[in-house]
């Protein structure tokens, strides 16, 4: 068994509409808790080109991978950052969510254009590995919420796939997968449902059939411990009850040692994010 900490955090985009929150007071508080938390991986939603310019300086021992949603690379993304002492980054890429993944492009009348970002991990002294994807889903279109679900479960199995024929070096079939992000939606929603084979009535065909290796469940459901907030959304002040909107689902074969949702608060007494950051303690 290989351990693995991976940790999802919206760190909410640089609004100048956010006054005392701006991510300039923010900032040195979100790499302070990473760096505390010490994730093998840390997979952020929003961050702006510059907000990816101070992660990257304020968590030098990390690889960061992503780029913006954006045509040219801009825009808020959902980068990967991955412990270069103990992961090496195999492969990497990015896919819209839309009926065009392959390319920049807006889906189900989203507000946005949405991504998924995803890193082909494996350790440094040894053979572990695991395919980590990384996504934000619209906030305005519930149809938008369920299509980008459903293109997921048909997409993760094949980008797994890919992953195992195109290293020589794997000898043990496709990785496990973590699939962690801001869903925009609670557990028991239709996303959510879809994404772990339990899809809303009438859309069997989002169940997984028995050939189908990419069982995912929950992780805060699988945990053999849970820690903190049932919820994980802040008015950096306080926290907004019943909504546990960051998740991180799991392949079948991946243990869960532990899940916590951090409610860890900055030296002004405030929540670095408008979201709490989650983490996984996972087995390989």
């Amino acid at each position: 068994m290989t351990a693995i900490r991976v940790l999802s955090y919206n760190v909410r985009y640089a609004n100048r509409g956010d006054h005392h929150d701006a991510w300039h007071d923010r900032r040195d508080a979100v790499g302070r808790l990473v760096r505390f938390h010490r994730p093998d991986v840390a997979a952020f939603q929003e961050p702006l080109p510059d907000q990816r310019r101070d992660l990257r300086e304020r968590l030098p021992s990390y690889e960061f991978v992503g780029r913006g949603r954006k045509a040219d690379g801009e825009g808020e993304g959902c980068p990967i950052a991955v412990r270069t002492d103990r992961w090496t980054v195999v492969d990497r890429d990015t896919f819209w969510l839309s009926e065009t993944p392959g390319e920049p492009s807006t889906g189900w009348n989203a507000d946005y254009p949405r991504i998924a970002t995803w890193a082909r991990v494996r350790a440094v002294d040894g053979d572990a590995a695991l395919l980590v994807v990384n996504t934000h889903f619209d906030h305005v279109s519930a149809r938008a919420r369920r299509e980008s679900a459903r293109l997921l479960r048909e997409r993760l199995p094949e980008i797994a796939g890919d992953a195992a024929r195109g290293e020589e070096a794997e000898t043990d079939g496709t990785p496990p997968v973590a699939l962690v992000g801001d869903f925009n939606c609670t557990p028991g929603s239709d996303p959510h449902r879809i994404l772990v084979g339990d899809g809303p009535a009438g859309e069997s065909d989002t169940a997984p059939t028995d050939g189908d290796r990419l069982r995912l469940r929950d992780a805060a459901a699988a945990a053999d411990l849970r820690h903190g907030p049932e919820t994980s959304l802040t008015d950096f002040a306080r926290l907004i009850d019943g909504r546990r909107i960051d998740h991180a689902l799991v392949s079948s074969e991946v243990g869960v040692e532990a899940f916590a949702t951090l409610a860890d608060r900055d030296d002004r007494g405030r929540y670095p994010s408008d979201h709490l950051p989650i983490i996984a303690r996972l087995d390989l």
